[in-house]
């Protein structure tokens, strides 16, 4: 808790409480201090006159359950001027709101709330309303248009909101707004937002389906709106988009050309064949960057051109994504149509970042000399199936390139010295050649590539190369560890079943290593012997891997991640080699035994274990001999086919465990109190997803737990949200207690 003279009260710790002066007249509570909610709220009744009221830091895993709190605030905090319930597990916001009429300023993002009162109308000196994720907002109220003096309204990210209010119109003063929703209704059509001459910043325009024709669009007046710098258009995906009149669709964006002072253009779902001439016109000189379509927002199917982009003398970053229909990109790209085009300056001149996606039906790219995309930094092609070549050669300055899955495209990656990044993917005929010697991060995935990439490594000297991805390879592939660039970092392997490693030497470079569904080959792991500096390793769908075997030190090595390895059995060697070892998974290998083999000390580095719950690795024996005595975290997932009705055994776990989570022990029926009593560390204990979990035997939970969170798991979350005179006693205790993301308790 902290005090700012006499007006000041931020509370933060119990500690050293004082009393809250009754002068003070600005209030806040630090969610993430120890200081109880309740206490600040049993004194709002000494301090009415207080102007300010914030919430912060408060977060969704930080326990919260006052659901009183507004109410309690409302009504006693009648003068508020800023009141900031920002992140508060609130469903609705009490009628009472409307009595705090000097107001100026109402946070109510990141809540749950669904509609808003009428009384909100009330507010006539508000000048700020935040409901920026409000998720569940369905509507805004009626009352709206009375708020004259609203300056700023946030409502980014309401995704469930259908549309504005009548009266709009009325906000004159209003500078910011985030959004507006088009509805059907003449009330909130599009001539509401014609009338909204101050506005600043950025606008998302939405359910541009709503407008009837290019008349309507014009009221919009986007072109006299010269505050604006950013703007988003949105169409709504519905099952009658084949139906619509393309060259309407045409004129209606056409007729929404925004001022030249615009800086961003997004446009999504947009319904017409061909764009309007503004779109790409140079006298858009601030533009830096423009997004044609997203995959959740919607894209531009009908579209069979792009638009000439090529002339804007600014633009840096440009994405286009799900144009469906573009079979060629030529001429029109580069240069307008109607014959706005300058030769002497190069198209795309400030271009540096370029990304096509999902453009199935893209055959050509015709790259015409223009000596453009001199500035190009990064080039990112996604899946296009059907392109096949002619990309651009002449790419001076590109840093990164990315290819996936483009199946026919045939192609040689262009020699630029600046390339630092290169990843290629997906059954595709591009071919490498000589790999860039100022590359840093390499992806190869496919037969020939990885052929190609790994014979490029031993022949090329690549000094700053840090990241190599390859995968997808069933052809053998033979790799030296000698062979592998001396700089290297991290190295990445997924789905090359017939690559070896031939172990000629040490990697002293390598922090982190990955092998996923590779290296069939090996039975006994040896590779971790090659890399005496790691400090991460996974390895995983690995099915003929039967030991790991280390005769070396790993003193670095902190993370291992053993996954689906069925035929595992031993992984002994590794507790006296990694002595540093500190988060250890083992799922899906049900042979694995981590019972102590009488080698050394007990393993006292280790503080999370992740295992699955197998007979032996969940063994009595393993934790009995005090292998992991300085365990603190530990989760146990479900095995298919288990038949453990309850757990844990008395005396079973770690007494040094802080936190403990059952996932997916699907089943278990019974927790058994006794198992977990001896835990007197124990802080937060997680049930995650099982099933079948209903009872609890015994006294009580340990004394020590701060949190309890039940998700997934009906049968327990019921008893504990009725208060189960059964239950309740042996939890009531714990200070939070979270249920299917609701704090309870």
């Amino acid at each position: 808790m902290t005090c700012g003279g006499e007006f000041y009260f931020r509370a933060e710790e119990l500690r050293n409480a004082v009393e809250v002066d009754i002068k003070a007249r600005h209030l806040s509570h630090n969610a993430k201090g120890n200081y109880p909610m309740s206490n600040l709220l049993g004194v709002c009744d000494r301090v009415r006159h207080t102007r300010t009221f914030l919430e912060i830091n408060l977060e969704s895993r930080i326990p919260f359950n006052m659901e009183n709190a507004p109410c309690i605030l409302l009504s006693q905090l009648k003068y508020m001027r800023a009141l900031s319930l920002k992140n508060f597990p609130l469903v609705s916001l009490p009628d009472s709101i409307g009595e705090l009429i000097h107001l100026r300023y109402l946070n109510l993002s990141h809540t749950y709330i669904a509609t808003l009162p009428e009384s909100l109308g009330n507010l006539y000196n508000l000048q700020t309303l935040k409901l920026y994720s409000c998720y569940n907002l369905k509507m805004l109220p009626v009352g709206l248009k009375d708020l004259v003096n609203l300056r700023h309204l946030d409502i980014r990210g309401t995704r469930s909101l259908h549309e504005m209010p009548k009266g709009m119109s009325k906000l004159k003063n209003l500078q910011f707004l985030s959004d507006y929703v088009f509805g059907k209704r003449e009330e909130n059509k599009i001539t509401e937002l014609g009338a909204l001459a101050n506005l600043h910043e950025s606008i998302s325009i939405g359910k541009l389906e709503n407008v009837v024709n290019s008349s309507e669009a014009l009221e919009a007046r986007m072109s006299d709106k010269d505050g604006i710098d950013s703007i988003t258009l949105s169409w709504s995906e519905n099952e009658e988009e084949n139906t619509v009149d393309s060259q309407t669709e045409r004129d209606i964006l056409d007729k929404l050309r925004p001022h030249t002072n615009l800086k961003e253009l997004y446009i999504y779902g947009y319904r017409g064949t061909t764009f309007p001439d503004w779109m790409g016109h140079s006298s858009y000189y601030n533009i830096t960057k423009i997004t044609l379509g997203d995959f959740f927002l919607g894209c531009c199917r009908n579209c069979c051109m792009l638009p000439s982009l090529g002339q804007m003398p600014s633009l840096k970053h440009l994405t286009i994504i799900g144009f469906e229909s573009v079979e060629i990109v030529g001429a029109e790209f580069y240069f307008n149509q109607n014959g706005e085009s300058c030769l002497e300056t190069p198209p795309f001149p400030m271009l540096e970042t370029l990304l096509f996606s999902s453009m199935p039906c893209w055959k050509e790219w015709r790259s015409l000399e223009f000596n453009a995309f001199r500035r190009l930094r990064e080039l990112s092609i996604h899946s296009c199936p059907m392109l096949r070549r002619d990309l651009p050669n002449h790419l001076p300055s590109l840093q990164s390139l990315e290819i996936t899955n483009c199946k026919q495209l045939s192609w040689c990656v262009p020699r630029s010295p600046a390339m630092t990044s290169l990843r290629i993917e997906g059954g595709n005929e591009v071919r490498i050649g000589e790999l860039p010697p100022l590359l840093r991060e390499l992806s190869i995935a496919g037969n020939h590539h990885v052929e190609s990439a790994v014979e490029a490594t031993m022949h090329t000297q690549l000094s700053c190369l840090t990241s190599l991805y390859i995968a997808d390879c069933s052809s053998q592939i033979w790799f030296p560890v000698t062979a592998i660039p001396p700089s290297l970092q991290e190295l990445r392997i997924r789905d090359c079943r017939k690559l070896e490693f031939e172990m000629d030497g040490q990697h002293h470079s390598l922090h982190e290593l990955s092998i996923q569904n590779s290296c069939d080959s090996l039975t006994s792991f040896l590779l971790l012997d090659a890399f005496p500096n790691l400090v991460r390793v996974e390895i995983s769908y690995c099915g003929n891997m039967e030991c790991i075997v280390v005769s070396r030190s790993l003193s670095s090595l902190c993370d291992l991640s053993i996954t689906h390895c069925g035929s595992l059995k031993s992984v002994s060697t590794l507790w006296m080699a990694a002595p540093q070892l500190e988060d250890l998974t083992l799922l899906g290998c049900p042979e694995v035994d981590l019972s102590p083999t009488g080698d050394g000390d007990p393993h006292r580095s280790l503080r999370s274990l992740e295992i699955s719950n197998s007979e032996k690795l969940v063994s009595y024996t393993a934790f009995k001999n005090s292998q992991f005595h300085g365990l603190t975290h530990l989760s146990i997932h479900g095995e298919y086919g288990e038949s453990v009705k309850s757990l844990p055994k008395e005396g079973w776990l770690p007494a040094s465990l802080e936190s403990l989570t059952l996932f997916r022990i699907e089943s278990v029926e019974t927790l058994e109190c006794k198992g977990l009593a001896h835990l007197t560390s124990l802080q937060k204990l997680s049930i995650l997803y099982c099933d079948k979990l209903e009872n609890m035997e015994g006294e009580k939970l340990p004394a020590s737990l701060i949190q309890l969170i039940i998700l997934g798991s009906p049968l327990l979350a019921k008893q504990c949200q009725k208060k189960d005179p059964q239950l309740w006693p042996k939890i009531s205790h714990i200070p939070a207690i979270q249920v299917d993301y609701t704090w309870i308790w």
